[in-house]
């Protein structure tokens, strides 16, 4: 910063770091000119951030670039809400698991036909 023209000398520009983030760490500059008309803050943020980001550059430090990773599972009727078919996402661990959504509608359908009188379990079937 203190390379670039229109910036003072005095106070001396500073960079501070204002949050350790979870992918970035933050870091706030500032440096002053004179006089601070609105179209000299602006051509002097313009060469301070270009000066910044080629130095940064010129010693082989990346700036940073979010990412995402998406995660695609089997979302079938089938096997929707199965965390023993899922490969992605939370584990399904050793012990009991919820069920599958198409599994506890096929279990409630079976107690259904199963409470009803004969001649409605037909017709339901048919």
């Amino acid at each position: 910063m203190k390379d670039v023209d229109s910036v003072l000398a005095d106070p001396v520009p500073e960079a501070l770091v204002v949050d350790l983030a979870g992918s970035s760490v933050n870091i706030r500059a500032r440096w002053w000119i004179n006089p601070p008309r609105r179209a000299d803050i602006m051509g002097a943020q313009d060469r301070v951030l270009e000066a910044i980001k080629n130095t940064l550059t010129a010693h082989g430090i990346d700036l940073p670039f979010p990412t995402q990773q998406i995660l695609w599972h089997d979302q079938t009727e089938a096997t929707d809400g199965d965390r023993k078919s899922q490969r992605e996402g939370w584990p399904a661990g050793k012990g009991d698991v919820p069920q599958s959504w198409a599994a506890a509608q096929q279990e409630q359908q079976a107690a259904s036909d199963a409470a009803a009188p004969p001649e409605q379990a037909g017709k339901a079937a048919g």
